[in-house]
C-alpha cells in the first residue's frame, strides 16, 4: 500500500509498505528495522516476532521515546515476556501487525510525536 504523507525536511516517512518491503527515501528495506524522525538502523531485529528479545531494544532504549509501536510482521503477534521486559524498562510499546504500525507511526510522526517504530517485514 502506498502512502502520501508529506512532511518538511528530511524526516523519515514511510512510503509505502507490503511484499516489497518498507520504503522509506525511497529505499525497500526487505528485512527488520528501526526507524524515528531522523534516524534509521536497518537490518534490524530477527525474522519473526517469536525470538525478539530485549536486547533487540537497546537503542531504543538510549532514546527514550514517547512510543514504541512494534509491527509483528503479517499477523500481530504479543510476546508477552518481552512486553514485560519493556515494561520494566519503562518503555511504552504498542504491539500491532506491521502495516498497522506504519500507519500509526506516520499518524504519530505528523503530530511531532517522539515515536520510534520498530518493523518487522510486512510479510514475516
Amino acid at each position: 500500500m502506498k502512502l502520501h504523507l508529506q512532511h518538511g525536511g528530511h524526516r523519515n516517512v514511510v512510503h509505502a509498505y507490503g511484499p516489497q518491503g518498507i520504503i522509506i527515501h525511497g529505499k525497500s528495506h526487505t528485512q527488520g528495522l528501526l526507524v524515528g524522525a531522523d534516524w534509521l538502523h536497518s537490518p534490524w531485529g530477527p525474522e519473526h516476532a517469536n525470538a525478539l528479545q530485549l536486547s533487540h531494544f537497546a537503542e531504543v532504549l538510549a532514546r527514550k521515546p514517547d512510543i514504541v509501536l512494534l509491527g509483528t510482521g503479517k499477523r500481530q503477534h504479543f510476546p508477552l515476556e518481552l512486553m514485560r521486559a519493556l515494561g520494566a524498562a519503562e518503555l511504552a510499546v504498542e504491539v500491532m501487525d506491521t502495516s498497522a504500525a506504519c500507519r500509526t507511526y506516520n499518524i504519530l510522526l505528523a503530530e511531532d510525536r517522539v515515536v520510534v517504530a520498530a518493523l518487522l517485514p510486512p510479510e514475516a
